[in-house]
């Protein structure tokens, strides 16, 4: 099961299509949060409660999920919650990609909003951009679209991210024995590598997987790599815990 990040939809996974083996069943949800959708969202305080939902709607359960971005941290909430309730999350693996995450409350100064919000339309022009690399857009134009998109987010809808980016600190990690692969792109300027590898070093079952060249959008940035290692963790938890279905 793949999930999509903020301001994004199901169609950022499309270029990972040829790659993938014949015996793995892909399943892309649109989530509440992507650009169409933000309208209808932006207002929600319990998004965790739709990954929730989307895990429900899989057929046999998922076998894997891989979330990104904004839904890996719903899902390491989720993780989280579930965990802690004594109730473990019934998922034999995650991959938690580009996670933005920090163990301590104290880590959040004051410049991180400002950083965090001039931050956001780069990471908006950047996803439109390794979409459209077949056909380059003018520079200035995809400048417009990239603050078109987050006027569309809106407020409401970055707040959205924030909250749950300022709520990682309160996460009980360290209850969650989920194998858990935690991605990071060296060169990711939104959610900084060293989030995923401090997070991979607090989970029980994490393992850390850093590709030095690869920016926010490993998906679309090396498909084939991001594939292979989605690959071979799947076949890790397919040995752990026997026969696998798919994603």
């Amino acid at each position: 099961m793949l999930l999509h990040g903020l301001g994004n939809n199901e169609a950022i996974w499309s270029g990972l299509a040829p790659h993938w083996r014949s015996d793995v069943e892909v399943h892309a949800p649109r989530l509440p949060w992507q650009a169409d959708g933000i309208a209808a969202w932006r207002h929600e305080t319990d998004s965790v409660s739709c990954i929730q939902e989307a895990l429900d709607a899989v057929p046999g359960g998922a076998d894997l999920v891989v979330a990104h971005s904004f839904s890996s941290v719903l899902l390491l909430q989720l993780l989280s919650r579930r965990a802690a309730d004594a109730d473990p999350l019934d998922v034999p693996g995650v991959v938690l990609v580009n996670p933005f995450y920090k163990s301590s409350a104290d880590d959040f100064h004051w410049d991180v909003i400002a950083s965090t919000v001039d931050d956001f339309p780069r990471t908006m022009a950047e996803s439109i951009r390794l979409r459209t690399r077949e056909r380059p857009i003018d520079p200035e134009l995809l400048g417009d679209m990239a603050r078109r998109l987050t006027e569309w987010i809106g407020p409401y809808g970055w707040l959205r991210f924030f909250e749950a980016y300022l709520r990682t600190p309160l996460f009980p990690v360290d209850r969650i024995q989920t194998p858990a692969l935690v991605f990071g792109g060296g060169l990711d300027r939104s959610a900084p590598v060293d989030h995923a590898r401090h997070l991979a070093g607090l989970l029980p079952r994490g393992e850390e997987l850093v590709e030095p060249e690869c920016g926010h959008f490993p998906m679309l940035e090396m498909p084939g790599r991001f594939v292979g290692a989605v690959h071979a963790f799947l076949d890790r938890v397919h040995d752990r815990v026997g026969p696998t279905a798919g994603l």
